[in-house]
């Protein structure tokens, strides 16, 4: 075979390599599903940070998919229909109990068995926010007005209800009117008018409410330190993923009507996913994650509190085996509760 039919020989093996390279690389991507909160929301923003950070630095596509509601979520992971989502300690609490929206589905305990946690950060304040034209000054004000306290059925839902009772005894349909209402709706609804009073968990500060007072003047109305001593509080306060919290006076600007800080409720959301994601994978993820803070900590005010050290405050759902494996690599003490027996020896 002449010198010029062997260049040409090897040539063309060389260009076959090439064209099938990018096929190779494609095959070993990993496609990712994930489920997370309303566009805007604390948790949305939390997502498409962590989104961005895993296929930059890993070989994975992440499809997401935004505003599902809480409860959802856990299902899809334990039915194997999504790979991440936004978690909710107390949405873990009732589904492993069988209790609140978990009440009628005798599954969910055993469902509850197919999810891990990954993590958990501070996901912000309750934020209880009314008109300033509305003359409202308290919690025992809205006797009688139309208030929007969360979406039907969400754990978001039961905590404000629970605020209101605990602080005023006042119950939806008795004492004020409760506007059913999803999050994007009751939020409108609020803008416009047509509901006094909204409460919701969200980041601090949050660039909904801060929409809001840059149209007129709100005020924040807090939770008064006896209320916590109610049977409705301890039990709210009970609840994986509830603190006490402060909203600052001013955070808000100049149309933030409160001159004082108001005491409120603190929640918590997590990273979850599902028991038998592979755990290498997990593992790549959890050490992405925690090499990168300074992503998150850029990203937005409340991510902040995204750090290692709170990385398991209020988790009570056992931890996937991957993230076990990074924790004990970098030194992080977990309670023996958090360990599944797929991670033990």
């Amino acid at each position: 075979m002449s010198g010029l039919k062997r260049l040409k020989r090897l040539g063309g093996a060389l260009l076959a390599v090439a064209l099938l390279a990018p096929a190779v690389q494609a095959a070993e991507t990993t496609y990712l599903r994930m489920q997370t909160a309303t566009p805007g929301s604390g948790y949305y923003v939390f997502s498409v940070t962590l989104q961005s950070l895993l296929q930059q630095n890993l070989p994975v596509k992440i499809n997401m998919t935004a505003g599902v509601t809480g409860p959802r979520s856990p299902l899809d992971a334990a039915r194997g229909q999504t790979d991440l989502y936004i978690s909710s300690p107390s949405i873990n609490h009732f589904m492993r109990t069988g209790s609140g929206m978990f009440a009628s589905m005798e599954d969910a305990p055993e469902l509850y068995g197919n999810i891990r946690q990954i993590m958990t950060f501070p996901a912000g304040p309750y934020h209880i926010v009314v008109h300033e034209k509305s003359g409202i000054r308290s919690l025992k004000d809205i006797k009688g007005r139309r208030v929007f306290l969360g979406a039907p059925g969400g754990a978001a839902t039961l905590v404000a209800i629970s605020i209101v009772e605990g602080t005023t005894g006042y119950k939806p349909g008795r004492d004020y009117e409760l506007a059913r209402l999803d999050w994007n709706s009751g939020l409108q609804a609020f803008q416009d008018g047509h509901v006094d009073m909204l409460i919701m968990p969200t980041q601090l500060p949050s660039a909904s409410i801060e929409q809001m007072a840059l149209l007129e003047e709100v005020r924040f109305l807090g939770i008064p330190e006896d209320a916590f001593d109610s049977d409705s509080m301890k039990e709210v306060m009970q609840l994986p993923g509830r603190t006490v919290a402060t909203l600052p006076a001013g955070i808000y600007g100049d149309n933030q009507a409160n001159e004082t800080d108001v005491h409120t409720i603190g929640s918590w959301a997590g990273l979850g996913t599902r028991k038998d994601l592979d755990e290498e994978l997990v593992y790549q993820i959890t050490k992405t994650l925690f090499e990168n803070l300074d992503t998150f900590h850029n990203a937005a005010r409340f991510l902040r509190d995204v750090t290692l050290e709170s990385a398991l405050k209020e988790v009570r759902t056992p931890l996937h085996a991957g993230a076990v494996r990074y924790y004990r690599e970098a030194g992080v003490d977990i309670p023996d509760s958090l360990i599944p027996p797929e991670a033990r020896p």
